[in-house]
C-alpha cells in the first residue's frame, strides 16, 4: 500500500505548535494558562468580556485538537486494517512472510 499521505501525527504536531503561538505568554503574565483556567469564585469578580472568549476560545481550541487526536488514531487504525487486508490478498502475512511460511 502507497505511504505518500501525510502522516496524521504532522497534522497534530502543526495544530498543538498553532495553539501554542495563539495562546503565548502575554506581556507581564506569569501563567496565562492558570488565570484562564481559574474559575470566577477564585478571581472575586464576574470575567470581562474579553477573558470570557479567550476562555472559550482556548476550550473550543483544545477540543478541536482532542478530536483530531481521535481522527489520527482512527486513520492509524483503518491503515492498519487496509495493509494487513492487502497482505493478505497477496497471500502474505502483515509481517511480510508468505502462506507458506517463508
Amino acid at each position: 500500500m502507497a505511504t505518500d499521505r501525510p502522516d496524521p501525527g504532522d497534522f497534530l504536531e502543526l495544530a498543538q505548535r498553532m495553539l501554542r503561538e495563539l495562546f503565548g505568554n502575554p506581556p507581564g503574565e506569569n501563567d496565562p494558562w492558570a488565570a484562564a483556567t481559574r474559575p470566577a469564585r477564585e478571581l472575586h469578580h464576574e470575567p470581562s468580556a474579553e477573558q470570557r472568549r479567550e476562555n472559550l476560545t482556548f476550550a473550543l481550541a483544545t477540543r478541536a485538537v482532542e478530536a483530531l487526536e481521535d481522527l489520527a488514531l482512527n486513520v492509524a487504525a483503518i491503515r492498519q486494517r487496509l495493509e494487513r487486508t492487502d497482505a493478505q490478498g497477496e497471500g502474505r502475512r502483515p509481517d511480510g512472510d508468505d502462506a507458506t511460511g517463508q
